[in-house]
């Protein structure tokens, strides 16, 4: 199959990877661009191009969809040639773009968004729209059917060529669902999965995607006061982690409890009482004795509903062992942290943060701007209102808390809080020794409040009071 690739030049290397993969598989693959002559031959090219491909991947990303960029123009192509982009185009999120700024042509089918190796996923999903649904089915029930043709039973024949096609359907569904998952669309493919089983009771695939997906929904869960509650949801969902509960997977089993204990405790969020969100995690953890959902999960209840701490730390320790879940484990044992709130625990909120910035990993937001502005909110007081400002700073070594403070929030440097961070940064330079920085970072918060007008006069007061204390320094 013939299949173009649109991509801004920033995402040239994953394009690259991409077409390198789906030519391992056999197929076609346009996206060098760099050898087209200028002007309108170059256009005619890639009109031709996109007029004799099967497929065209978009890699989305805010430089793909910015005003002025060539892959705008090729999606007109595109547009030009399937009215409808549904089976034809796949936009694919390499980088995270504002939906509103993604162009309604692309927005009609759904985008897939990679949890794990992009290359890898985007070739699963291109053979999936590329492949016609009658060959999936001859592909995948091929042998038993020819089985049963040669054993006989016209009637037999019938109802397993009807039950296969069943299937073949439901895998179908099931594609959908997973792109859908992928997008945060989690009642739109808990409907699809539901379908999918619908169709083909028997359907592994739609059992270990609902399965899933339960647990995915559970750890991201956002509910509309008034509308649903987080019990709509935790019920919805129980009867695919019960079952899967009870399965001989014993890592799988342990999963499905420790997500059962974390819907009880959803469900207590509503003021639903008599739960104990442990038992389940107990459960799981004789299923799994390492188990980092369980770990995690109890962590999290330790710290929240006013437990040992110290048993909670260890839980949250045994729960990062997990190097593929060390994120989702990170954000909640900071949510945690912060729920219980107090002086020592944000201390150590900021100390984890830290520890995170040293091994690499990504900034503790997981998608959830409350969690970073809560973070935000401990630097505010504990920097700007003072509150046990000297045990805050003592909390990591001054070169630490300075580096630390501006991995965690390069946005706010821009951003209308911009004179807050840049006091706080004074404030943390001073303490690393920086002299010269902090005194010309207090002097630009003093002359940006001078330009707004004086703003907020009790910041202005600090920052002069530091412009004067290096002063004399």
């Amino acid at each position: 199959m013939d299949i173009f690739i649109s991509y801004a030049s920033e995402q040239r290397a994953t394009a690259e990877e991409i077409a390198l993969a789906l030519r391992e598989e056999g197929h076609q693959v346009f996206f060098d661009r760099s050898e087209l002559p200028e002007g309108d031959a170059y256009n005619a090219r890639i009109r031709e191009a996109i007029r004799a491909c099967d497929l065209l991947l978009f890699l989305v990303s805010p430089e793909a969809v910015a005003d002025g960029r060539y892959t705008l123009t090729e999606l007109k192509f595109a547009e030009e040639k399937w009215a409808s982009p549904a089976g034809h185009v796949l936009p694919v999120m390499v980088r995270p773009t504002e939906p509103a700024a993604i162009p309604a042509y692309l927005r009609a089918v759904v985008v897939l968004r990679p949890a794990g190796n992009v290359a890898a996923e985007v070739v699963v999903a291109a053979e999936r729209l590329l492949q016609p649904r009658w060959m999936r089915i001859i592909r995948r029930y091929g042998l038993a059917l020819a089985a049963l043709v040669l054993i006989g039973g016209g009637v037999g024949i019938w109802r397993a060529a009807e039950s296969w096609r069943a299937c073949g359907a439901a895998l179908h569904l099931v594609a959908q669902a997973k792109l859908q998952q992928g997008a945060g669309d989690y009642a739109g493919a808990w409907d699809r999965y539901a379908n999918a089983l619908a169709t083909c009771p028997s359907s592994a695939e739609a059992t270990a995607g609902q399965e899933r997906l339960a647990m995915d929904w559970l750890e991201n869960v956002r509910v509309t006061p008034g509308k649903e509650t987080f019990t709509d949801i935790a019920d919805k969902v129980q009867p695919a982690l019960s079952v899967a509960a009870l399965g001989k997977d014993e890592e799988r089993a342990a999963d499905a409890l420790a997500h059962l204990g974390w819907g009880d405790f959803l469900r207590s969020r509503d003021g639903k009482g008599g739960l104990d969100p442990v038992l389940y995690y107990r459960q799981a953890l004789q299923r799994d004795a390492a188990n980092p959902y369980a770990h995690a999960f109890w962590g999290h209840y330790l710290f929240v509903s006013g437990g040992d701490a110290q048993e909670a730390k260890a839980h949250f320790d045994r729960a990062l062992a997990s190097r593929a879940l060390r994120p989702f484990v990170r954000g909640l044992e900071i949510s945690a942290l912060l729920w219980r709130g107090g002086p020592d625990l944000e201390d150590e909120v900021v100390r984890i943060a830290n520890d995170m910035r040293l091994q690499g990993e990504a900034r503790p937001a997981i998608g959830s701007e409350p969690l970073a502005s809560q973070i935000w909110s401990v630097y505010y007081d504990r920097l700007l209102h003072g509150n046990r400002k000297d045990q805050f700073l003592a909390a990591l070594p001054a070169a630490d808390h300075l580096a630390t403070f501006e991995w965690l929030f390069p946005e706010y440097a821009r951003s209308t809080n911009r004179t807050f961070y840049l006091y706080m940064l004074a404030e943390l330079q001073e303490h690393e020794g920086a002299r010269e920085a902090a005194l010309q970072t207090y002097r630009s918060v003093v002359t940006m409040l001078a330009e707004q007008g004086g703003g907020d006069s009790n910041l202005a007061d600090a920052a002069r009071q530091g412009v004067r204390r290096l002063q004399r320094q």
